[in-house]
């Protein structure tokens, strides 16, 4: 009887951290796991997995890249993956991307986003009815970028919960290279990490809705040339 209750606790303990993850080590974007995303014009667009390794050594990185020289002024554009798998937030679970930034030399109206949202489109997904997103901003003249968490819940939008302290105190933002940003859901509220650090804890604040899809995207305005960002060691945990 001993045993059996030992092997009955393993058994949920395993359930209990099932991971989900995609470290594209394939070397190309598996179309069982991820759907493309765009919206608006572009000059060049490019979803694919990119070797970022040296000395020989792979390092393959979901690549988003974007040409807007010539597009549209009026408009911005989107790029990136949804998942097609749909997670189960429930306490516990964490939700977790790197984002390596590029040391772009001009990130100026540049961003990239890791966003969860019920909702399935091939857009734009900050256009859904519901969404939490953890957003890294390029700062002008475009070398640093700054992080801002935003949610919106049934059409209501606030998508400054936390800024960093932009626009009052840090302008002019601060570096970034690779970062590993997370959402954690807890019993009340949820908390957002970098590099294993609390940045925002929502206070109570829940996330409003129990599924979810992943979303990881690019933003640019018009008339950039060629830009690129990278995501990658995509988990969920305690999410089926």
């Amino acid at each position: 009887m001993f045993k059996l209750k030992l092997l009955l606790v393993a058994v949920s303990l395993l359930f209990l951290q099932r991971e989900w993850s995609d470290t594209f080590d394939s070397g190309k974007l598996d179309n069982a796991a991820w759907r493309p995303t765009s919206q608006s014009d572009f000059n060049v667009k490019v979803i694919d997995v990119f070797d970022k390794g040296k000395d020989g050594v792979p390092d393959f990185r979901l690549r988003l890249r974007a040409d807007t020289m010539g597009t549209d002024d009026a408009t911005v554009k989107y790029l990136g993956v949804r998942s097609v798998r749909k997670f189960t937030l429930r306490p516990g679970t964490r939700i977790s991307a790197q984002l390596d930034w590029n040391e772009q030399v001009n990130g100026s109206y540049l961003s990239s986003a890791l966003i969860l949202s019920p909702e399935l489109t091939s857009r734009n997904p900050l256009e859904n009815q519901n969404y939490l997103k953890v957003e890294y901003f390029g700062v002008p003249p475009g070398i640093n970028a700054r992080m801002a968490v935003g949610m919106k819940s049934q059409g209501r939008e606030n998508p400054m919960l936390f800024t960093e302290g932009w626009p009052e105190t840090n302008r002019s933002g601060r570096r970034i290279q690779k970062v590993d940003v997370a959402i954690v859901v807890k019993a009340a509220g949820f908390e957002v990490l970098e590099n294993d650090r609390v940045l925002f804890d929502s206070q109570k604040l829940r996330v409003p809705f129990a599924t979810t899809y992943l979303y990881l995207q690019m933003s640019t305005h018009s008339n950039y040339r060629v830009r690129e960002l990278f995501w990658d060691n995509i988990k969920a945990l305690n999410a089926h």
